[in-house]
């Protein structure tokens, strides 16, 4: 797990691009704390340099160096991530082919298929990663990849005969060759999710490119390729029984997590007790000849602190456990540093970065985690929103446009007023008046979207919301802000059933542009590998060839996770009530956190782009419960970062 940078210019200088990668690599220092190099590979026309920050995971020696360069074929490597499956396809590629190894690393193998197998050897990867290759043979050309579910970033930004690319934004930035300019559609999408949905970022001209994608760079032409996509999975199987089906789904879950054991470096499980991380350290577990270690988060706040469910399942599963105590004078004391490690702002991210912290201070390199757990298996609040919205929708249709226009109206003014939530509370109380409120807003969007409901189901501000927030001016120049890839989605998910729809879109959308990103820069900003064995793409394959409805079971949580794994995790883990994993800062803003916030919303000029009025009024809204925690914190992030970027408007 590294940084990874590079330039290839079809003219220029290359002592400046030197400089510039040299400031790139160095902004990813904290992504490689082992060791870092910047190469120019080729000085002549087009200008080739390459960086590299190292996190030494699979063999630690000097072989393990990059920029990596194969002395048999003149091809360069820039790689972050790991290959699972290298030991294999190093087998293949030695008997079958013919290739001589130099070292142990999972980096030479990919530099060995990309010879063989050119574009198409990521066909043959099983893993995680991000990577360019250059080839001396075809210095014209540069290639870059990204794996099948987007678990390790990529962007890239081009100007011309000039293509850039990085692990993270910050690098691009530091490049000093992309203007420091804010992109509309970037912070459109932001406050509608509480994260920037890819491709897009909030800074114009940069991009990611999309998991399963490669790109390929000719003398300024660019040529995207998807070689992976979920919706072209076998449709659902039948005639297996139950009992056939959970030991086809354990064998694909043991096969995933033994895969992702493989580490020269300290390794460990995080375990919060639910579902997910008990399946995973059990899995573990049952691959390892000791007991491995796992790791668990408790807080001194009752109300928060789940610590029980983790206990039993680590006196269930054998492992050698430790408690880390997580403290609000501790968040207090290091709140600049997690939202410093933002690369893109987020409403979520800050519990990861702390996770990652405590659980890197207690020495591991490398940690497994439950990530895509409840979007792959069914076990979000979230299906359920997302499909009493499809029925709502249905309804809608049946409306003519200008009935359906009004409605919205009708809701969406329901959904801001003040008198009506203080109504509610009256009559309710004041999680039930918040959640009427705020399902008045959803159905006001969901009345006017051309989209899968799902989107909808999603959204963090309200298009009312949104409205008020942005000024008028940059309200206007964000207008048609969604990516392409929505309606694409909306439409190659329409043919599954109900529940894999669901799955695909959080899949796709939450889970990349939210989850995976948090998860790889609070994580990286602590050098700590994080795998996430659920995601394996042969697992999540495998999965979506059965029906949706095994997903699903009133008295049972996640049947076909839990029904897989069987005993090997305590039914008190299975059955606790559910709970994702978060920190107390619905108490911590009116308390440690404070002062922080009333500087940003009431005491300082707010960004350029954004109402001041509004901002005071969300925080009188949240100081008197009209607005959850989540909405006010995403706010407090992107001003922070947009501060710390010093990104124009």
């Amino acid at each position: 797990m590294c940084g990874i940078t590079g330039v290839i210019s079809v003219s220029g200088n290359p002592a400046h691009y030197l400089e510039s990668v040299s400031a790139m690599t160095g902004a990813v220092q904290h992504r490689g704390p082992d060791d870092g190099s910047v190469n120019i590979l080729r000085a002549a026309e087009p200008v080739v340099v390459f960086g590299h920050r190292r996190l030494a995971i699979i063999d630690l020696s000097e072989a393990g160096k990059q920029p990596m360069l194969d002395p048999d074929t003149g091809n360069w490597l820039s790689f972050n991530g790991e290959i699972y499956n290298f030991q294999e396809l190093r087998a293949e590629l030695q008997e079958k082919w013919g290739y001589r190894f130099r070292t142990g690393t999972d980096s030479e193998v990919i530099l060995k298929a990309f010879d063989r197998w050119g574009r198409d050897c990521v066909r043959h990867f099983r893993g995680i990663f991000a990577f360019a290759v250059w080839q001396e043979a075809d210095p014209t050309r540069l290639f870059l990849a990204r794996d099948h579910l987007g678990v390790k970033p990529l962007y890239y930004w081009q100007d011309r005969d000039t293509l850039l690319f990085a692990s993270e934004v910050r690098a691009l930035l530091a490049s000093g060759e992309v203007p420091r300019k804010l992109n509309p559609a970037g912070l459109r999408s932001y406050l509608a999710y509480g994260s920037v949905q890819e491709p897009l970022t909030l800074v114009q001209g940069v991009e990611s490119l999309p998991p399963g994608h490669t790109l390929l760079w000719e003398n300024g032409r660019l040529d995207t390729e998807q070689y992976w996509n979920l919706a072209q999975s076998a449709p659902p199987e039948a005639g297996a029984s139950k009992t056939q089906i959970y030991e086809e789904v354990q064998h694909w879950l043991l096969e995933a997590v033994k895969s992702q054991l493989i580490a020269d470096v300290p390794l460990g499980v995080f375990l919060s007790g639910g579902i997910d991380s008990s399946a995973i350290a059990a899995l573990a577990q049952q691959s390892s000849a000791r007991p491995i270690r796992t790791f668990s988060i408790i807080f001194e706040e009752a109300e928060y602190d789940e610590r029980r469910f983790a206990q039993a399942a680590a006196r269930h599963i054998g492992s050698d456990h430790s408690e880390l105590l997580l403290t609000g004078e501790l968040v207090q004391r290091e709140i600049g540093r997690a939202l410093g490690a933002f690369d893109q702002p987020s409403v979520d991210g800050i519990n990861t970065y702390f996770v990652s912290k405590l659980v890197r201070e207690a020495g591991l390199t490398v940690a497994l985690s439950g990530v895509g757990g409840d979007e792959l298996f069914g076990g979000y609040n979230g299906f359920r929103k997302a499909l009493l919205l499809e029925k709502l929708a249905k309804s809608g249709e049946m409306l003519p446009g200008f009935m359906r226009s009004g409605l919205s109206r009708l809701f969406a003014t329901a959904g801001s007023s003040g008198s009506l939530y203080k109504a509610l509370k009256r009559a309710r109380n004041e999680r039930q008046a918040l959640s009427l409120v705020e399902g008045m807003r959803k159905t006001a969007d969901l009345l006017q979207s051309s989209y899968a409901p799902y989107f909808v189901s999603r959204q963090l501000f309200s298009n009312g919301q949104v409205s008020e927030l942005l000024r008028p001016d940059f309200l206007a120049a964000s207008n048609g802000w969604e990516p392409p890839d929505f309606e694409r989605l909306s439409k190659e998910t329409r043919p599954l059933d109900s529940i894999n729809r669901v799955s695909a879109l959080e899949l796709q959308t939450y889970m990349l542009s939210t989850l995976l990103r948090d998860t790889d820069q609070m994580s990286m900003a602590h050098a700590l590998e994080v795998r996430v064995p659920l995601l394996d793409h042969k697992l999540v394959e495998n999965v979506f060839k059965l029906s949706g409805a095994l997903k699903v079971d009133k008295a049972i949580p996640k049947p076909l996770l839990t029904g897989a794994v069987g005993d090997a995790i305590p039914a008190e883990c299975v059955y606790r009530p559910k709970k994702g994993f978060e920190l107390p800062f619905n108490k911590w803003l009116t308390s440690a956190l404070q002062p922080q916030m009333e500087e940003k919303f009431l005491t300082k000029s707010a960004y350029p782009v954004l109402e001041n009025s509004s901002l005071a009024k969300y925080w009188d809204q949240f100081l008197t419960g009209q607005l959850k925690w989540s909405r006010l914190w995403s706010l407090f992030v992107l001003l922070h970062w947009l501060d710390e970027h010093h990104i124009e408007p």
